[in-house]
């Protein structure tokens, strides 16, 4: 595999993975959505479970998505540092995303991310099982 083949697959996967990231932001919001509908509309027991478990599905898609986004990186350094190659750019890349060994997956793998997602869950909770307070 030359570099440039390297770079094209990376480059497909960005953009599959833009599109993958952009579907779970609008089900993100549809997530709040269903949750301000039960927090608005008082819903029972069995409606407030099945929008957590609808609101927790995308939260583990979205670290299922930052998880494949650092995995195809580290692939691709490793990649260019299996094939040697000189580029400047390439070295600075394999610098910032290799040398940590055999690529793995991991729904934590960005701990910046992960917090992100961790806010997301406690707003669409809290929104879901705590009441509202009329004073």
């Amino acid at each position: 595999m030359s570099e440039f083949e390297v770079w094209s697959v990376l480059t497909s996967f960005l953009i599959s993975n833009a599109i993958y990231t952009a579907a779970v932001f609008f089900m993100v919001w549809v997530a709040f959505r269903a949750a301000n509908q039960v927090a608005a509309e008082g819903g029972n027991l069995v409606v407030k479970i099945l929008v957590t478990l609808f609101a927790v599905g995308i939260i583990f898609n979205g670290l299922v998505v930052s998880g494949n986004f650092m995995l195809n990186l580290e692939s691709t350094a490793l990649s260019l540092q299996m094939i040697g190659t000189e580029n400047p750019n390439a070295l600075r890349f394999i610098a910032a995303y290799g040398g940590n060994g055999e690529p793995t997956f991991s729904l934590f793998s960005n701990p910046i991310n992960v917090a992100w997602w961790v806010v997301v869950a406690v707003m669409m909770l809290s929104r879901i099982w705590l009441t509202k307070n009329d004073s």
